[in-house]
């Protein structure tokens, strides 16, 4: 069996905003912590139940989905390394806000392209032990 090799350094990607003066502000986007996809996973409230022999998901009472502001709070870091909060967030473009979220889930594995291929990698692996 392969040896399983991972390195406790999260990713990151630099990022360069311009600001309205025509200042370049450094940035970075850093992937997710344990913790801060914890926080991510817990703010769906979804609620699952079988229906007719099939399982169905809905939205639960207390629903929320992230708002992309929200989610680069918790992973895009000033030039001091300090999480950038979300006031300041919310003055951006939403322009800026939903290219920089689009690459802040890539990083962490939560794109839609990096579920569907763990999804599949899980499914093709449930044979694994039955041999």
């Amino acid at each position: 069996m392969a040896e399983l090799v991972f390195s406790v350094v999260l990713k990151e990607i630099p990022v360069k905003i311009k600001e309205a003066d025509g200042a370049e502000k450094i940035y970075k986007l850093k992937e997710l912590t344990s913790a801060q996809r914890k926080k991510y996973n817990e703010s769906f409230d979804v609620k699952v139940e079988m229906v007719d022999g099939e399982v169905k998901a809905s939205a639960g009472d207390g629903f929320k989905m992230f708002s992309a502001q929200e989610f680069l709070a918790l992973c895009l870091y000033d030039e001091n390394d300090k999480l950038v909060p979300e006031n300041v967030l919310a003055d951006y473009p939403s322009t800026v806000t939903a290219g920089l979220h689009e690459e802040a889930l890539k990083l962490s594995g939560l794109d839609k392209d990096s579920l569907e291929t763990a999804k599949n990698e899980l499914e093709g692996s449930s044979s694994i032990g039955t041999e």
